[in-house]
């Protein structure tokens, strides 16, 4: 990526006031963080970061979107409403429709693709952060947990199978598939 004021030169962090991306030349450390010069001046002359101007995160439809925040989000396609509510992206709920049968489905699956895509803009336009290092390192945080419970569900699923074919072959030596049919679990034809 390159630098916000010098578009020849390759960024080495991120301004922790207005979340510009800067070079070496263009970037100041100050208590540890990183800062861009016209930020530094700014707070200089004026006595306060201008960090609440250069950064609109969290002014909804307002909020300038920084190229840096956008792509796909894991952590709300994979957690969808629960990523949703920690970030205040409550369209995110549509998701909960998924307990409802075929329709639901439906329209849970299209809200993960949608979260998936669009996640990192709304997160950035409904929620406040710091800088743009902030957001990301968060988003970074959703998607581990994402994952995490991904792993889980399908350890979860394969358990249950191997329970169901450890019972299936214990019956059937035991003599009891013969008994057991699947006319035995059906409904009764009216």
């Amino acid at each position: 990526m390159k630098c916000a004021i010098h578009s020849d030169r390759e960024a080495v962090g991120t301004c922790g006031s207005c979340g510009r991306l800067v070079c070496p030349e263009c970037k100041a450390s100050i208590g540890g963080r990183e800062y861009c010069n016209s930020c530094v001046q700014i707070r200089l002359k004026t006595g306060e970061w201008p960090g609440k101007a250069g950064n609109t995160s969290g002014a909804g439809a307002d909020a300038t979107i920084p190229p840096e925040v956008k792509g796909w989000n894991w952590g709300a396609f994979l957690l969808t409403w629960i990523w949703g509510v920690g970030n205040n992206v409550w369209i995110s709920l549509i998701a909960l429709l998924g307990f409802l049968p075929y329709i639901g489905w439906i329209a849970s699956l299209t809200m993960r693709i949608i979260l998936g895509l669009r996640g990192n803009e709304w997160a950035w336009q409904y929620k406040r952060w710091d800088s743009i290092e902030h957001f990301k390192k968060t988003q970074r945080t959703w998607m581990w947990w994402g994952v995490s419970f991904l792993i889980l569900w399908v350890l979860l699923l394969f358990s249950v199978i191997l329970l169901l074919i450890s019972l299936y072959k214990i019956g059937a030596t035991m003599g009891l598939d013969k008994y057991w049919q699947w006319k035995d679990i059906m409904p009764p034809q009216w």
